[in-house]
C-alpha cells in the first residue's frame, strides 16, 4: 500500500499486526479514506492456537 485509491496520497499506517507488528490497515490524511484489515491467515492461526503460559504463584 503506497497510495490512496481515492485521492492519490501516500497512506499511512493505521493498525498493525498484533503477531508480527506489520501494518495491516492503512488511512489516508488527505481525504480520511481507510483501507480494509489485511488478514495474516499464519499470525491468525498462531493467535488461535496461543495458549499463555501458566505461572504458579508461590
Amino acid at each position: 500500500m503506497d497510495s490512496c485509491r481515492k485521492c492519490g496520497l501516500g497512506l499511512e499506517t493505521k493498525q498493525k499486526c498484533s503477531m508480527c507488528m506489520e501494518p495491516i490497515k492503512f488511512s489516508c490524511k488527505n481525504c480520511n479514506f481507510e483501507t480494509d484489515e489485511q488478514i495474516h491467515s499464519i499470525c491468525r492461526l498462531v493467535d488461535v492456537n496461543y495458549k499463555p503460559p501458566v505461572y504458579e504463584v508461590a
